[in-house]
């Protein structure tokens, strides 16, 4: 097989309070774009360009949901885990989830 074809999946759950919002979708899309390799994220019959804001936006994507991360090229498997690693690492891609709770526990 030519290297090109390497293909590397893994499925990522969304673990932001607010969901996959603008924020999160253009720091994923900012990471992507670091790589050769065709990625997408897909969610039921939907797949869109994770290098794209608009359609990491499409997935209208909330806490809990699973994605499916797959990626295409000579740089899929660093890609397909820098990504899913982002997603894990919630401190980095839900910056918003602590002041959300200061907001929730300020009107209580």
């Amino acid at each position: 097989k030519p290297e090109t074809s390497i293909e590397a999946k893994r499925t990522v759950t969304v673990p932001c309070r607010l969901g996959l919002h603008l924020r999160v979708a253009a720091l994923v899309v900012t990471m992507a774009r670091k790589f050769q390799s065709d990625i997408q994220f897909c969610s039921n019959r939907l797949c869109v360009s994770a290098k794209s804001i608009l359609g990491m936006l499409e997935l209208s994507a909330v806490r809990g949901k699973r994605l499916s991360l797959v990626a295409r090229g000579p740089d899929a498997q660093r890609a397909v885990q820098v990504l899913a690693e982002l997603f894990e690492s919630k401190g980095v891609l839900c910056k918003e989830d602590l002041v959300a709770e200061e907001v929730t526990d300020g009107h209580a």
